[in-house]
């Protein structure tokens, strides 16, 4: 059975992650997905993340504003608005919001996003 759903703006409550980053999942398995998630991540000027990869899901990130640097194994590369970084399973990756405003992020994780299936890496 299809079912419809519809997150309305202001529906979604935003989270604050232990590094800084604000995320507001959009859609994922809070919403009932499990092939795949949609979060949009605010990453406070001046902070990093804390390097991971994921065990299962591959991730691409698109750069909607602000400007940083995100590494994926050993390849470092200045991002910026319009930007899109794709990040395979096994992938070790760090982001740094080095700009003066927000990096804001759209995310993708196919399957959804679970915690489970992150290794921290640092």
């Amino acid at each position: 059975m299809n079912t419809v759903a519809f997150v309305m703006a202001g529906e979604v409550e935003p989270f604050t992650a232990p590094d800084g980053a604000v995320i507001t999942e959009l859609a994922g398995r809070t919403t009932g997905l499990i092939s795949h998630s949609v979060a949009l991540i605010a990453h406070p000027a001046g902070m990093s993340t804390v390097e991971h990869h994921h065990t299962v899901a591959d991730e691409v990130y698109y750069v909607v504003s602000g400007a940083g640097r995100v590494r994926v194994d050993d390849e470092t590369r200045v991002v910026g608005r319009g930007d899109t970084i794709i990040i395979r399973p096994g992938q070790r990756h760090k982001l740094w919001a080095d700009g003066r405003e927000d990096l804001v992020l759209l995310v993708t994780c196919a399957p959804a996003y679970d915690v489970g299936e992150v290794v921290w890496d640092e």
